[in-house]
């Protein structure tokens, strides 16, 4: 899908400061045109949830001789420019987190640029390239074996299901019953028999 700044004003219309979003995400595009952007549901730790722009797209790292295109994926909060957006890393199927000092398990990252960030000096590109700075140190990613690719995708699927049964339980539920999630995060035979365990409930 082509970038369309119209449309992404659109998207944006209860975003405070649209226009300066609409402007630096623009400026995004020309650097990195892989980047895809959509409207989804952020959830927050307080379980409160916002329909949030987000983009995904990969961003080149040199680690030791080789090139690695790392995918991520960026919300964009509301008050964007004066808040900083929300960025994770999205691996695939086939790739584990390397947890460090810039990612948590849950693939979250935290940069210096991040808890600095202040407007109009911080901008998203420049947010961008210091990852790739910080990244090319320490790679966040790593590829898993054939094995735990298996197990990483059987992991995924059963994490979807319970996420999903969790949501049909609530929906259903309109008597203030407490429901309680768990979330699993990891992989291996050790992910796979929690998630067994918690199924086996």
């Amino acid at each position: 899908m082509e970038f369309d700044s119209e449309s992404l004003r659109l998207q944006l219309s209860k975003y405070k400061f649209r226009d300066l979003t609409v402007e630096e995400l623009t400026k995004v595009n020309m650097f990195y045109p892989n980047f895809r952007f959509s409207m989804d549901t952020y959830v927050f730790k307080d379980s409160s949830q916002k329909d949030l722009l987000n983009f995904t797209g990969t961003i080149p790292v040199n680690y030791q001789g080789n090139t690695y295109n790392i995918p991520i994926r960026m919300w964009i909060l509301d008050s964007h420019p004066f808040a900083p957006p929300i960025c994770f890393l999205k691996p695939t199927s086939n790739m584990g987190i390397s947890v460090g000092k810039h990612v948590d398990a849950q693939g979250r990252i935290y940069l210096p640029y991040l808890q600095n960030w202040s407007h109009p000096k911080s901008v998203i590109t420049g947010l961008i390239r210091e990852m790739i700075i910080k990244f090319q140190e320490e790679l966040p990613l790593y590829s898993l074996s054939s094995t735990d690719e298996a197990q990483q995708v059987e992991l995924l699927a059963y994490i979807s299901k319970i996420t999903q049964g969790t949501s049909d339980i609530q929906s259903k539920n309109q008597e203030n019953k407490s429901v309680n999630k768990v979330t699993v995060v990891g992989s291996g035979e050790l992910g796979v028999a929690c998630v067994l365990a918690i199924l086996a409930k």
